[in-house]
């Protein structure tokens, strides 16, 4: 929103598999309005599927050194980028968490609810928690080859990089989903007690991590700027090869001022790669010599609250 105003919104008209729909957000101080042709939706789930875009900000280049919670976002977005019933899967895991973790704080506080109820909710949130792992681990098995190869690609280091899943090791030595449901449920079990005393559930996917490593070592702890800037360039463009093997569909892709961030080499591989991919692409920049386009675009300024088309 501009300083001084009440509300902004957005509007899109998409087209996809000939099928054409209006999308819509409007922003008040404390609240978001969506819409779909026009008529509202009450959740996310409902708004979802409509457009399918991948977004590539400056922030993004924090990932490998950021928090866990960044790097668990990162997997559900691209989860769902491919897959958006996956949305629902997560927000029913959540509800569930919400629930036992509210339990386990009555429970840490002397309450006298039935202790007995936490074995109902530690088979709900295993059961739950096995969809949201399983379909994190699917993800990883697709992108790693893609992360690996792109990273040689662009760094030409002579350093393997790879991605793995961090979690319990119960959970993770289990293959399939009724094992890892399995572990999962054990995992619960065995940290109740601490988990009653703390008030928070200590196990599941709500604290696993995505493991981003350089020669198997944390690039969080040993990568340099540049080997940072190499591993999140590969793994955008390996998140955006997924998304379009998985979908059959090109996403949009969202750039915000991210080449301002790479130095140019770094830059001109990002630009390749985008006039192979064949994506519509937005980009943002406040020096347009960074945009290393080999063909035409349209081009807008956008000051004063305005958005005017360039001469």
């Amino acid at each position: 929103m501009r300083f001084g105003a009440l509300t902004a919104g957005l509007t899109a008209e998409v087209e996809r598999d000939g099928l054409h729909r209006t999308l819509a957000v409007t922003l008040e101080p404390r609240r978001r309005h969506a819409e779909v042709d026009g008529k509202a939706v009450a959740s996310a789930v409902e708004y979802a599927g409509g457009l399918t875009a991948v977004v590539f900000a400056p922030e993004d280049l924090r990932l490998p050194k950021g928090s866990p919670q960044e790097r668990r976002r990162f997997l559900d977005r691209a989860v769902f980028e491919a897959r958006p019933a996956y949305l629902r899967e997560v927000l029913d895991y959540q509800r569930l968490l919400k629930h036992r973790n509210a339990l386990l704080r009555e429970l840490s506080l002397g309450g006298t609810r039935e202790p007995a109820l936490l074995q109902t909710y530690d088979e709900r949130l295993a059961a739950a928690g096995a969809v949201v792992v399983m379909q994190r681990r699917q993800l990883l098995a697709a992108l790693r080859p893609r992360f690996a190869a792109a990273f040689e690609a662009i760094g030409r280091m002579g350093v393997a990089a790879d991605l793995g899943y961090a979690c319990d090791a119960e959970v993770a030595a289990a293959a399939g989903r009724g094992e890892v449901e399995s572990a999962l449920r054990g995992a619960l079990e065995r940290r109740r007690p601490r988990d009653v005393a703390r008030g928070f559930t200590s196990v599941g996917p709500h604290v696993d991590d995505l493991a981003i490593d350089l020669e198997g070592r944390p690039a969080r702890a040993h990568a340099s700027q540049g080997q940072i800037r190499t591993l999140m360039l590969a793994l955008k463009t390996s998140e955006i090869t997924h998304v379009l093997d998985a979908t059959g569909d090109p996403p949009v892709l969202l750039l915000d001022d991210v080449s301002s961030e790479l130095d140019p080499e770094r830059n001109r591989y990002l630009f390749e790669f985008l006039g192979e991919v064949g994506c519509q692409t937005v980009i943002t920049t406040t020096d347009p010599a960074h945009v290393r386009l080999k063909e035409e675009a349209r081009r807008f300024f956008v000051g004063g609250g305005r958005v005017e088309a360039a001469a």
